[in-house]
């Protein structure tokens, strides 16, 4: 590859670095609350809130990445029992939007890291 090819894909990094942190930490500060809400019965986000209790956010980004695999795999976790079809079907599109493509930034981020280190590294 060309050196074109990796400041590309260096700058593709850097875009959705500054797109995905200031998404995440919004999701996690505001949304977090609300999404806590719909899952008050919930064994599993109960006992993370109780583990892991602070506002720091280390501790937001953890609660808010288990709500956020029980609403993007939610076939999974009821199947396993972690969750009922009544919580996920309770929370709002736009709240589950929210709690789901932050992160995928981050995924996509990470792809691209993995692709410039397979291609330019290696």
């Amino acid at each position: 590859m060309d050196l074109t090819g990796e400041k590309l894909i260096t700058l593709l990094i850097g875009v959705e670095f500054l797109i995905a942190i200031p998404l995440v930490l919004y999701a996690d500060y505001v949304k977090l609350p609300e999404l806590e809400k719909y899952f008050e019965d919930n064994e599993i986000v109960q006992l993370n809130k109780t583990r892991w209790p602070s506002k720091l956010p280390m501790h937001r980004a953890f609660r808010m990445g288990q709500i956020s695999n029980f609403l993007s795999l939610s076939k999974r976790y009821i199947r396993l029992g972690d969750v009922t079809e009544e919580e996920v079907a309770s929370v709002p599109l736009s709240l589950k939007r929210w709690a789901t493509w932050p992160y995928y930034f981050l995924y996509q981020m990470f792809m691209c890291m993995g692709l410039h280190y397979v291609l330019y590294k290696l």
